[in-house]
C-alpha cells in the first residue's frame, strides 16, 4: 500500500464503492484512514479478494510469489491483476489456473517473461486482458529519465563514472578505451 496502491485504494473505493483490503509490509494509517482500507494477512488478502491487483517491487521475496499454490487459495470467481513487474507471478501456474477455472480471469500489462512469445496461451484466453506497461508514460517520468540520461553523460566524460549504471561491465570496457 505504496504510493501507487494508494491511488488503487482511492478509485476503487471513490468511483466503484469497493471495500478495500490490503497486504503490506507495513500498515498504511493513512490508507486505512482515507479510504476505509482494511489490514489482512497474505493469506487472508488470497482468500477474500474479489480483484487482487498487485503493485510491489520484484524482489527475492516477490519473485513468483503467485504461483499455483497462490492461486489455489484464490476465489474461483476471483480476477488476478498484475501492473507491477511479471515476475512476481508464475505464467506458467496462472495459465494452468485460468484454463482450471481456479480464478476467473486475469489482467496483465506485464508478463513473465517479457517480452511475451507470439503464441503465448494468455493472448487467446477470452478472459483475460493485455496491455503494454506504460507506467512510465507520464510526463515526470519521461522527463526524469531524460534527465538522469543527461547527467550520467555528463558524469562520465567528466570523471568515467555515472550516477546509474545498468551494466557496469560495458561500462568498465568503455573505460578501457
Amino acid at each position: 500500500m505504496g504510493r501507487i496502491g494508494m491511488v488503487m485504494a482511492q478509485r476503487c473505493q471513490g468511483a466503484y464503492k469497493m471495500n478495500v483490503i490490503y497486504h503490506n509490509r507495513n500498515r498504511n494509517e493513512e490508507a486505512e484512514k482515507l479510504y476505509g482500507a482494511r489490514y489482512v494477512s497474505f493469506e487472508e488478502l488470497l482468500k477474500q479478494s474479489d480483484v487482487l491487483s498487485v503493485h510491489s517491487v520484484l524482489s527475492a521475496e516477490t519473485r513468483e510469489i503467485f504461483n499455483a499454490e497462490r492461486f489455489n487459495q484464490m476465489k474461483r470467481t476471483a480476477i488476478f491483476i498484475n501492473t507491477a513487474r511479471g515476475g512476481v507471478h508464475n505464467e506458467v501456474d496462472l495459465i494452468d489456473a485460468l484454463r482450471a477455472k481456479t480464478i476467473w480471469g486475469a489482467g496483465l500489462d506485464v508478463t513473465n517473461p517479457e517480452p511475451m512469445l507470439p503464441n503465448n496461451p494468455l493472448l487467446s484466453m477470452p478472459n483475460v486482458a493485455i496491455l503494454p506497461h506504460i507506467g512510465s508514460a507520464t510526463e515526470e517520468a519521461r522527463h526524469g529519465m531524460a534527465r538522469l540520461a543527461a547527467e550520467n553523460i555528463i558524469e562520465f566524460y567528466a570523471h568515467e563514472r555515472m550516477i546509474t549504471c545498468v551494466n557496469p561491465e560495458v561500462l568498465s570496457i568503455l573505460k578501457d578505451k
